[in-house]
């Protein structure tokens, strides 16, 4: 069977315009909501360093971290966070965090540092493994050289919705509809940390300047 001119062109037509409708479904699929994150970025010893991990789980392998609440709430009290900054087939370089009291904002960290006077219950230190000698070397604060933190606290929410049966038009009939509420709720962290750290056996020093947001 032939076709005239007006038939192709009606063929042509039909082809685009499924084309275009089957793009524009993709194109308005709905993007997955972002309900977990391990963000990092910034540089230590001048290394960039980024991480950018959406919904993981908050401890996996790179990013470990807790938020720790009292007996008698759940709101968190104190912060803990291990992270893999740097990771090579011959070095990891891990961050390690403690916040004692998440209600403040800002900190000077000068512990863990055995020989320094003064003593923090904040505290901060990197490890760096040398998978080859199998030597790990820590790095920490001094007196002379502390490590300064400053956060924000926040709160995620993730949005559910059930089936309710509501009055309509006042006419006792019942429709139902989706009803949207606060679901599970949990905290989130976002900041920045900066500062020279110590080797003790060397001697030498380590720099580190890093955001972080983390929920």
């Amino acid at each position: 069977m032939k076709l005239s001119r007006f038939g192709y062109a009606l063929v042509w037509t039909a082809i685009s315009f499924f084309s275009l409708t089957s793009c524009s479904d993709d194109d308005n699929e709905p993007e997955e909501p972002i309900y977990h994150k391990s963000y990092v970025k910034g540089k230590v010893n001048g290394e960039d360093v980024f991480m950018n991990d959406v919904n993981e789980h908050r401890l996996i392998d790179k990013s470990m971290y807790d938020f720790i609440s009292n007996d008698q709430s759940d709101t968190p009290a104190k912060f803990d966070w291990e992270v893999k900054l740097l990771e090579t087939k011959d070095s990891i370089v891990t961050l390690f965090l403690h916040i004692d009291d998440v209600e403040l904002t800002n900190t000077v960290i000068y512990s863990p540092d055995d020989k320094g006077k003064i003593k923090t219950y904040n505290t901060c230190y990197v490890t760096v493994e040398d998978l080859n000698k199998k030597v790990t070397k820590v790095y920490h604060p001094t007196q002379r050289y502390p490590v300064y933190a400053m956060w924000r606290m926040f709160t995620v929410t993730k949005e559910a919705k059930q089936k309710a049966q509501v009055p309509w038009a006042n006419n006792g009939r019942m429709k139902e509809v989706d009803v949207k509420y606060a679901g599970h709720r949990w905290p989130g962290i976002e900041g920045n940390l900066r500062g020279t750290l110590t080797y003790d056996d060397a001697p030498n020093t380590m720099t580190i300047d890093i955001d972080f947001r983390l929920y």
